[in-house]
């Protein structure tokens, strides 16, 4: 069948909205088409196939392919409109309103059809909108939970893991509870981290002959810390993001990632240049990537709060691996490279429900919601799996574990639990029952904490919450809980206490829950509630 032949029947499933069908129909008439016989005609289809994705909700795609629509055709408005609203999406405003630009410039200046003054006023629109944006980047102060440049003498979490490690060490043989502390976990997470941020500082740029000398390395350094604990970022000082692109700058030119392409391309061309090339080209190449992309989540969720920019490339990590992954499951390790590893997979997962969850923060939605649920249980699910399978006998450190699949998959409760609450929210009826499935998936994600985790204490406190709207726990249950969070919470604050949650009132929250326990206790001994009663908001 032709090329156009299939444009058509692309363009038919399209309009019945089968974007997906569409995109299908559209990739078959590019691999019909010629290039160099009609590039025009192949710029419309990459155009076509960038809309398809976009509705599809597959940005980086779509951004590829209006990008390559736009540079077979430099004169194609609708191709510079979808490449700028790709961008938009992603949160590139310096880009996108440089594309709204091109888009209007490629319309003709004279005589326009309607049609024409239509696209002239959507084109106009997103110009201004994409300006706005960028101003916004520009004045937006570089601030948020992960984003700051602490100055905590010695109190940070790090700090006061680290003093606390010697003991925690003496004690392994004797007691396997100091397995079982987050201070291996943050602790873990800041040297690698800082491993990164070490390794940035050596730069050296030559402006005479435009060339920056360092120490290649540093973007896994930086991963894996924040695969580790996230909560280990923080800013050294004011240069880290100009440090950063400088290192990037630096390990692009050594690894060669792809930089611009979208999942599709990049799982195409990495087959392609592994049975070209061989392992050793192909593995930094995809890591390099892979990380890239973490990089990018993380300073959009941290520095300018798109959380929804996060989840895309969060994702699209997700979607390279696993594809890859399938091709190449019986190759080892030491060729396809530890980003393959189920544990790196866990570590991305975790990040990727964190940011949705943010995303959902930010704009409340039943699909948000849902999307929240499905990944969480689709992570709970793996990681349950592989800790019934037999682990790497690689020696790996006290916090490993905790970091690549016990917290993951707590966070995943947690993230179910919420699901439950904000569900209760929606309805009318069965609100209690609902309540009631979150306070038990909130204990079981903070159950899956150590004691001394922030987390421990907190999501407790989240549980006994919606433990009291449930109104189904009797109060010997709810005291429990409530002596459990008294209990932990100096524990925790021990290590956590300049936290980035700490900043939200976590620790006056938690030390509050203390006196309504006194007074509950008080109540029960005067016979005002027995044990077995069950109280409800209006008791507290």
């Amino acid at each position: 069948m032709s090329s156009s032949d299939l444009k058509l029947q692309g363009n038919a499933l399209f309009s019945a909205k089968k974007f997906k069908e569409a995109g299908k129909k559209y990739t078959e008439a590019i691999d019909a088409g010629d290039e160099a016989a009609d590039p025009k005609g192949l710029a419309v289809l990459y155009a076509n196939r960038a809309a398809c994705r976009m509705s599809l909700k597959m940005y980086l795609d779509a951004n590829n392919d209006a990008k390559k629509a736009t540079q077979l055709d430099p004169t194609y408005a609708k191709a510079f409109a979808r490449l700028a609203s790709s961008q938009d999406t992603l949160g590139d405003y310096p880009d996108s309103k440089e594309s709204w630009q091109r888009a209007l410039d490629a319309l003709p200046k004279f005589d326009l059809t309607q049609a024409e003054e239509n696209q002239k006023t959507q084109y106009q629109a997103g110009l201004t909108a994409a300006a706005v944006g960028l101003e916004k980047m520009k004045n937006t102060p570089i601030v948020g939970d992960q984003a700051i440049i602490m100055q905590g003498e010695g109190r940070m979490p790090w700090d006061l893991a680290a003093a606390m490690l010697p003991c925690l060490r003496a004690s392994l043989a004797t007691n396997a509870e100091s397995l079982c502390s987050s201070a291996w976990v943050i602790h873990g997470a800041y040297e690698n981290f800082m491993l990164g941020v070490n390794k940035m500082n050596q730069l050296q740029i030559d402006t005479v002959a435009d060339q920056i000398k360092g120490m290649p390395g540093a973007i896994v350094d930086l991963t894996n810390g924040i695969m580790r604990d996230s909560r280990a970022i923080h800013f050294t000082d004011n240069e880290f993001i100009s440090k950063y692109n400088k290192q990037m700058r630096l390990e692009s030119g050594v690894y060669k990632p792809w930089e611009e392409a979208g999942p599709e391309m990049v799982i195409r061309e990495a087959l392609a240049r592994q049975r070209d090339e061989g392992w050793d080209s192909v593995r930094p190449s995809l890591s390099l990537t892979i990380r890239g992309w973490i990089m990018r989540a993380v300073m959009d969720a941290g520095l300018r709060q798109r959380y929804d920019v996060a989840v895309e490339f969060f994702k699209r990590a997700l979607d390279v691996l696993r594809s890859l992954r399938e091709s190449w499951i019986l190759v080892p390790k030491i060729d396809r490279g530890v980003i393959f590893e189920k544990t790196f997979l866990f570590g991305i997962q975790h990040l990727y429900i964190e940011a949705i969850m943010q995303s959902y923060a930010l704009n409340p939605s039943v699909d948000t919601l849902e999307e929240l649920e499905k990944e969480s249980d689709l992570l709970i699910r793996e990681v349950d799996g592989a800790l019934g399978e037999p682990r790497s006998q690689e020696p790996v450190d006290p916090g490993f574990v905790s970091s690549f699949y016990t917290y993951p998959r707590a966070l995943a409760y947690a993230m179910k639990g919420l699901c439950y609450n904000k569900k209760a929210a929606l309805i009318t009826t069965n609100t209690r029952e609902l309540h009631r499935k979150a306070a038990l998936a909130y204990i079981k994600a903070a159950d899956s904490f150590p004691q001394d985790d922030e987390k421990h204490p907190w999501f407790l406190n989240v549980a006994l919450q919606n433990m009291i709207q449930a109104r189904s726990f009797p109060l010997r249950e709810t005291l429990d809980i409530m002596k459990r969070i008294r209990v932990t919470t100096p524990t925790a604050k021990a290590i956590w206490e300049r936290s980035s949650l700490s900043m939200s009132g976590l620790w006056q929250i938690l030390e509050g829950v203390g006196s309504q326990e006194k007074e509950l206790r008080s109540m029960v001994a005067e016979g005002k509630f027995t044990m077995d009663s069950f109280v409800g908001a209006e008791g507290l």
